[in-house]
């Protein structure tokens, strides 16, 4: 395993927010500069330690590091009105699953982005051994007075109180890959 290639689809509500006043083609497309901005801008911010592209990934419970992303790039799809941007972060040594496997944990621990893993083919194995294995497990659920919190922080806010922090970090979409 070398890498995890990652294609982030927005929804329309970003797409609408983030586009708003920037200029378009007679399609409604968007010149090629503003993309590659996007992209640099948004690798930069996802970069922040607290952020760390929103990926984590360990075996038997050892955190494993990842090296510079690469091949960062955004597209606007003018029909759907929707950003996606897509991007490899390397792992900083190269490694091969056993049966124990490997973990990668998807989260926001600010809870400011959600995710939604449910489209068919949303986590795939690229050129793996037969031997290999992908499963998803979803976040658990919050209760109503957690969410409420959580909704109240402001979106600029820098940080999240420890308490719903430690919570944050139990809402993780975990992916495991294993190889028999």
């Amino acid at each position: 395993m070398t890498a995890i290639q990652q294609d982030w689809l927005f929804d329309e509500m970003f797409g609408a927010y983030t586009t708003q006043g920037l200029e378009k083609g007679p399609d409604g497309s968007l010149p090629a500069e503003t993309l590659k901005g996007m992209a640099k801008d948004w690798m930069q911010a996802l970069g922040e330690p607290i952020s760390h592209y929103f990926t984590q990934a360990s075996v038997n419970g050892k955190p494993m590091k990842f090296a510079e992303p690469r091949d960062a790039v955004v597209s606007w799809d003018t029909k759907s009105q929707r950003l996606t941007l897509s991007f490899t972060l390397p792992l900083a040594q190269p490694m091969v699953p056993d049966k124990q496997g490997v973990q990668f944990d998807i989260y926001d621990p600010t809870y400011f982005v959600a995710y939604d893993f449910s489209a068919p083919g949303a986590v795939s194995l690229i050129d793996a051994p037969k031997s290999c294995q992908q499963s998803y497990r979803p976040p658990g659920e919050l209760d109503w007075q957690t969410m409420q919190k959580l909704a109240a922080i402001p979106a600029e806010a820098e940080t999240v109180p420890d308490e719903l922090l430690a919570i944050t970090k139990g809402l993780t979409h975990r992916i495991e890959v294993s190889c028999g």
